[in-house]
Order: structure tokens, then C-alpha cells, then sequence
């Protein structure tokens, strides 16, 4: 038998591979890119990966876990039927692309038919499910990890704080049907870390009034730095310049990480996640984002992701967008605090304000607070401080029970307060059934000892995400099937001949009477527009009576020792700077508040999916969808066709799969929209944050105050605010107008699809009679199990 040192090959694999292009956030889960591009390197040669034992045996890889084993044998079976389901569909709609490829691909091909071409492709190219974004926003030390290992059934899974300080790199965890447990670090780019080395040269190129190296801003700068290029470099410019890095960079900028064992993932992503003091890996401050891919587990079902989002963002530019990314694109929004820090938390007070910002103008349809250490409690004082309580408390159990009870009251109570000034009061978050705060325990999870594990709330939480995976699966397979059996019947019906009801509704005027419509949609998209910009107006003439209270704040007048680097990193990032020490700092955001304000709830009016009203864009694009269907229905009926006339049924199936494809365009320029005023406040106060970054000298800190001061009330007189509220108002034109072209552009396409011409498409398509039946079998089984 082999010794245990004798040399075998391992297991665990670190590669490097370029960067590219930047890979967005909202990437296919678990991709990695092209894994052609991977190339193995030495577990040694990159820091911090050294460990890896190249003696250990590979072990045996364990038979993959039921896909579905963590839904009950109903939900099970459910699921495994609705996969099944899409499993056949997609391969129909292969076959029947491969069969059609040729006829749509023909030079100078009609719009008509290039439209089949890319509906065709759009829907191959469709994910299995688009992601649900779960994300985990809080600072450092709030249990944020340990949450999401136990959630994930992996206690050492994640690298977790402890008294180390972590990075301020987002971290994406999904789960998939991979194998192995796999990682990949995305470094900022040359030109990035650049970029941020010019910032943290300013910030530490002199001390101003305040000498105090203790300034969050200096330490981090000089923390960062000696990381990267050593101690002593901080010291002058010329240094920095000279200075080469003492670290091992990997060209591509890309580390990826594979082995069999979470516990092997963690430690090797340890030095990534986590900012290290002295020695070991210290490519930290490179970092940009982190991926995380966890195997089938038995415990959640794949298709779920997890953003671990640090508390304010981030100093580096990158970082920071993909911070603000983050928090848009999460389904639901769980902020994470400590339970020591739950009353009064300054930071969790700005995150209760982004997810409802995210919830307003980004993809979030629900969020909660998850008040994490729930079992910390010191039962004597708690005894001592109890007001107004029945009966004694007996023990620990019964005091954390207790005391969990009074938090989870006070918190939804703040947190409903707020809502409804911010939101309309039928907005279905506020009128949830489920629960608003949640008290956790992830040390009683595992090991026991005063709480149940149902009384920790895991499991509870756990349940949320299998509820909320079962409603999006089956609307994802329902309207995938509908949209593949439309497409479908308009590639068959092209090939068809003319027929008579062809020719009944093509003299039936129904064209002109649709185009008509669509333009008599300007002027109802317009009064839904008509009042945000009345209230828009009201915003601007608040931002012009309130900017100087609001500058003197964000410039601490009063003074704080401490703030001077704060201010110069802020006027160094265009006004907005993630502050550990003051949370997060956005001059840009806060002038357009009370813009904001004014426009919160007609904003959420506007694009609200549930419940709709005539200030709502869905309820117009509803009405209209019903107003086609009882005409064309209509037009059937007058003409004596049959109930069921298929070419009717076609037209309509296919425009409501092109409303509801417009519907989900519309929700993607929805945050652009709603961001429309800082970036525009922003772009007018650009000159004067560089100005006052350039400041030196004694008096530093007084003289940025004045710059920006004068700064900001010269573009107010120039009219700022005016100049956002047409920024605003121009993009809800376009929208407009982009809507109503849509639907004109479609409902002309598939019209002429449809009914057709007395003189064919110059194309002849092959038959797909056997595919169209067998997706609408799958398609009635599907309406038949609603």
C-alpha cells in the first residue's frame, strides 16, 4: 500500500484565466467562461493557494443527490413533472431549429421572417430559470456568512469574519448541478487598480488639518498599499511610481478554484475573502468579486443565488458599481444585523433605505430583516431590565424566546412606519402574509444548546426560498411552453395556403383599428407620465429651498475630527465614498432627495406589477391586450367562424407572449430611470469635486467646504435640479415612445404571419406538423395541472 506522502495527482485545481471582457453580474449561474481556457497551474505558484497536498488520494466523487431532495414527495413529483415537461420542449425546439435553419437564414430574408429567426433563437437561448437573487447586505461582523452556511447545510463552507476584517467585494454563491465546489476570483484589471492607486495617493499625499493617521481613509489607504507594493512606499509619490508589486499577479486576472470538499473550498478562499495582516496571500485589494458555485445539495434546489453584500459599498470604483448592481438585481433583499447592533444601527438604517429603493426601482419584489446571534443573552441582566413582563423568566431558552419577541415587534412596527410613507398603501409588501423580521441563530443550528432547531428560524428561512423556487418554476415552464408552442404555430401556419379566415380578417379593418389604438395609447402613457412630473416639479422647488441645510450636513459643519480625508476621498470619488467609520456617503443622492421624496410613490405607481391602476403602464398594456382579444373574437363571431378559429387563437397567443417580453424590457430600464437624477446632479458637480480634491495645504478642509458649497449653489442657479427633472422626463419619453413602437412594429409582424397574403413569403419552410402537436400535448398537460 502506498504511504500516505507517496505523490499522487490531487484533486483540487487552481487556474488563471484572462479578464477580458468585464463579466456582468447577472452572467448565467455557475459560468465561468469558456473552460477551454483554462489551464492548470501549480497549487504553489500562486500565493495563498500553497497548502494544497499533493499527496492526498483523489477521492471517489459521491453519486449526485436527487435533484429535487429538498421538497416534500408532492412538490417532488410536481417538479419533476414540470422539468420533464421543459426537458421535452427544449428538444423539440431544437429539432425544429435545426429543421427550419436554412429556410430562415436566406439573404435579404422579409422582417417577417427574420422575426421567426430570432424568436426562434431567443428561446434556445433561454435559461432553465432565470436566478433568484437572494441578497445578504449588512457589515462585517453582522453573521452574515455563517447565516449562509447554515442555510446552505455547510458550517464551514465560507471563509466566515471572525476578528478579521473581510474584504468589501461582493460574493456570489450559486447553487448548480456541478460536481465539484468551485470558485472564481475576478481581479480588477491594470487600468482599474491604477485608477484607485491614484485615489489612495491623494488621500495620503498630505494631512491638511488633520494629522490623525488614525482617519479611516488613511488607514485603509496605507493598509491597501503596503498589501500590494510593501511598507514604505506610502511615503512619497515618487515612491509609489517606482515601486513594483510584491505580490504575484496573475496575468489573466481570474483565479479559479476546484476541489470535492467545502471545507477545502474555504480554506483556500481565505486569504481572497479576507483582509490579511502580514505574509500569505495579499492580493486582497485587487479583488473585485468573488464567485462560488456549491454541487447538488439535498437541502436547497439549484437555480438559487446568494450575494453576500458588504454594508456600504466600496472606495474603488468597481467594487462600488457592482455593489449597487447587487442590490438591484436581488428578487428578494434579507438586511442582516446583529442582534447587539439590531436598535438604533445607523447602517442598517441606510440598507433598510436601498432595499427600499431596490424595491422601488430595481428587481426586488420582497425583503425582511434577519437579526442574526439571536441566541446571545445574558440571562441576569435580561432578568434586571425586563419592564411589565408576566411571570419570571426560567431560563435561557425562555429568555432568548422572549426577548426575540420583543425585537421581531419592535423592528416590523419601524420598518411598516417607514414603508408607508414610501409606498403605496396597497403595495403588496406591505400587506405580506409572511413574516417582516426574522431572529436566527446559526451557533444553536449546529451545536444546540438553548434553542430547538426550528426555534432558531433556519429552517423557516429555508422554506421561503423553496416556496418562492416552486412559484417561479412553474411560471417560468408555463410561459416558456406557451411562447414555444406560439412561435411554433406561426412557423407552421406560414407554410399553410390561404384560407378563408385569412381573407375575413384582413378586409376587416382590425390592422388599422389595432395601429389606431396603439396611438391613442400616447395620450394614456402620457397622463401616467403627467403626474410624476407634477411631482417632480414639487421635488425640484423642495431640493432648492433644502441643498445648503443638506451640504452643511454632508459637510459636517459643526466639524468631526477625522472627517477631513473623508471629504477629500468623497470630492475623489464624484460625490459618493463608502465610509466604514460614517456609512455610506452620496452627496449626489442626498441633494436629489427630496426629489425623491416627492416621487417615491408615484414612481412605484408607475411600474407596479400587482394590482394595477390608471396611473399603472401595465393596466394600460392590459387593456389593451383584452380590447384585441374581444375584437378579434368579435370579428370571428360575425363572420360565422368556428369558436375555437385557430389563425384568431394564434394571433392572440403571440401578442400576449410579445406584451409580456415588452413588459419585462420595460422593468430593466426601470432603475436607469429611477437613477436618472444622481447621475445627471452628479455630471453637474463633477468640476467642482475635482476642484476641491486638488485642495492642499493648511486650511484644507475649510476651503473644500467653500468649494463645494459655492460649487453646488452656482449649478443650482444654473439649474440642476431642472436640468434632472428633464433628464427624468425625457428617458419616460423615450419610453414611451419605444413602447408604442413595439407594439406597432409586432402587431404588424405577426398579423402579416398570421393572415396571410394572397401572395406567399418568398420561403418555403419544412414541415413541422409532428413537432407543433406534440408541444401542444405538453401544453395542455400544463393548463390541465393548473
Amino acid at each position: 500500500m502506498a504511504s500516505k506522502n507517496s505523490s499522487t495527482c490531487s484533486t483540487e485545481i487552481i487556474n488563471v484565466e484572462d479578464d477580458e471582457t468585464q463579466i456582468p453580474l447577472e452572467h448565467r449561474r455557475g459560468s465561468r467562461g469558456d473552460p477551454g481556457n483554462y489551464r492548470p497551474v501549480s497549487l504553489t505558484s500562486i500565493p495563498g493557494a500553497e497548502g494544497g497536498d499533493s499527496s492526498e488520494t483523489p477521492r471517489k466523487r459521491k453519486k449526485k443527490s436527487n435533484k429535487y431532495e429538498a421538497f416534500s414527495p408532492e412538490e417532488k413529483a410536481w417538479l419533476e413533472k414540470y422539468r420533464t415537461w421543459e426537458s421535452q420542449t427544449r428538444k423539440i425546439l431544437n429539432r425544429t431549429y435545426s429543421k427550419l435553419l436554412d429556410d430562415l437564414s436566406q439573404p435579404h430574408a422579409q422582417k417577417e421572417i427574420q422575426y421567426l429567426k430570432k424568436r426562434l433563437i431567443s428561446l434556445q437561448e433561454k435559461t432553465s430559470l432565470d436566478p433568484i437573487c437572494i441578497g445578504f447586505p449588512g457589515q462585517t461582523g453582522a453573521g452574515k456568512t455563517s447565516l449562509l452556511n447554515a442555510i446552505l447545510g455547510k458550517k464551514l463552507f465560507l471563509p466566515v469574519s471572525g476578528n478579521s476584517v473581510c474584504t468589501s467585494c461582493v460574493v456570489r454563491v450559486n447553487t448548480s448541478s456541478a460536481e465539484q465546489y468551485e470558485a472564481t476570483v475576478h481581479l480588477l484589471s491594470d487600468d482599474e487598480w491604477k485608477e484607485e492607486m491614484n485615489n489612495l495617493v491623494a488621500v495620503l499625499s498630505e494631512n491638511g488639518d488633520d494629522e490623525d493617521e488614525d482617519d479611516e481613509c488613511v488607514k485603509d489607504a496605507i493598509k491597501k498599499l503596503h498589501a500590494i507594493y510593501g511598507k514604505g512606499v506610502e511615503k512619497t509619490r515618487e515612491a509609489l511610481i517606482k515601486a513594483k508589486p510584491q505580490v504575484s499577479i496573475p496575468p489573466r486576472r481570474i483565479l479559479s478554484i476546484e476541489t470535492p470538499e467545502a471545507e477545502k473550498l474555504s480554506k483556500k478562499l481565505d486569504p481572497y475573502i479576507r483582509v490579511q495582516d502580514e505574509g500569505g496571500n495579499r492580493l486582497w485589494p485587487l479583488i473585485k468579486y468573488v464567485e462560488v458555485t456549491v454541487p447538488g445539495s439535498d437541502i436547497l434546489p439549484e437555480g438559487i443565488t446568494f450575494l453576500d453584500i458588504p454594508g456600504t459599498g466600496d472606495f474603488n470604483k468597481k467594487r462600488d458599481e457592482m455593489w449597487k448592481q447587487s442590490i438591484n438585481s436581488c428578487s428578494v433583499i434579507w438586511i442582516i444585523s446583529g442582534i447587539v447592533r439590531v436598535q438604533g444601527d445607523k447602517i442598517q438604517a441606510r440598507l433598510l433605505n436601498d432595499s427600499i429603493t431596490a424595491f422601488r426601482a430595481g428587481n426586488c419584489v420582497d425583503f425582511a430583516m434577519v437579526v442574526t446571534k439571536s441566541d446571545v443573552i445574558k440571562l441576569d441582566e435580561y432578568r434586571s431590565e425586563r419592564k411589565n413582563k408576566n411571570g419570571p423568566v426560567e431560563n435561557e431558552h425562555d429568555a432568548i424566546l422572549e426577548r426575540n419577541q420583543d425585537v421581531k415587534s419592535k423592528k416590523e412596527r419601524s420598518i411598516k412606519e417607514k414603508l408607508q410613507k414610501q409606498l403605496p398603501p396597497d403595495s403588496e409588501v406591505l400587506n405580506k402574509e409572511h413574516k417582516w423580521v426574522y431572529t436566527v441563530s446559526a451557533q444553536e443550528f449546529w451545536e444546540p444548546k438553548h434553542l430547538s432547531q426550528e426555534e432558531t428560524e433556519i429552517p423557516e428561512l429555508r422554506e421561503y426560498i423553496k416556496r418562492l423556487y416552486l412559484k417561479e418554476k412553474k411560471k417560468l415552464v408555463t410561459n416558456y411552453v406557451t411562447a414555444v408552442l406560439s412561435i411554433h404555430k406561426l412557423a407552421k401556419n406560414l407554410g399553410s395556403k390561404p384560407q378563408f379566415e385569412d381573407q375575413v380578417f384582413r378586409k376587416s379593418g382590425v390592422e388599422e383599428w389595432m395601429i389606431k389604438y396603439i396611438d391613442s395609447l400616447d395620450t394614456d402613457l402620457q397622463t401616467c407620465f403627467d403626474k410624476i412630473n407634477q411631482s417632480l416639479c414639487e421635488g425640484v422647488k423642495n431640493a432648492e429651498k433644502s441643498y445648503r441645510r443638506i451640504v452643511n450636513l454632508l459637510t459636517k459643519a459643526e466639524g468631526y475630527r477625522g472627517y477631513h480625508k473623508t471629504l477629500k476621498a468623497v470630492c475623489l470619488k464624484d460625490g459618493v465614498y463608502a465610509s466604514k467609520s460614517f456609512a455610506r456617503i452620496d452627496f449626489n443622492e442626498s441633494l436629489a432627495k427630496p426629489i425623491y421624496d416627492e416621487i417615491g410613490v408615484m414612481f412605484e405607481n408607475i411600474f407596479r406589477t400587482q394590482k394595477p391602476t390608471r396611473a399603472n403602464l401595465w393596466y394600460h398594456l392590459e387593456m389593451f391586450k383584452d380590447d384585441v382579444e374581444n375584437k378579434i373574437r368579435q370579428i370571428g363571431k360575425d363572420n360565422s367562424l368556428p369558436n375555437d378559429n385557430s389563425k384568431g387563437e394564434i394571433f392572440l397567443q403571440e401578442t400576449n407572449v410579445n406584451l409580456q417580453k415588452l413588459k419585462k424590457e420595460i422593468l430593466q430600464r426601470k432603475s436607469g430611470i429611477y437613477q436618472s437624477l444622481c447621475v445627471s446632479i452628479q455630471s453637474d458637480l463633477k468640476p467642482h469635486y475635482k476642484e476641491a480634491s486638488e485642495v492642499k495645504g493648511h486650511g484644507a478642509y475649510e476651503s473644500m467646504k467653500k468649494i463645494l458649497m459655492k460649487g453646488i449653489e452656482k449649478e443650482v442657479t444654473n439649474k440642476m435640479f431642472e436640468k434632472a427633472q428633464s433628464n427624468m422626463e425625457r428617458q419616460f419619453c423615450e419610453l414611451k415612445r419605444d413602447i408604442l413602437l413595439n407594439l406597432k412594429e409586432n402587431i404588424s409582424i405577426v398579423f402579416k404571419l398570421v393572415f396571410l397574403q394572397q401572395e406567399p413569403f418568398a420561403v418555403h419552410l419544412a414541415d413541422i406538423e409532428n413537432e407543433c402537436r406534440k408541444i401542444q400535448e405538453i401544453y395542455n398537460k400544463l393548463q390541465n395541472d393548473h
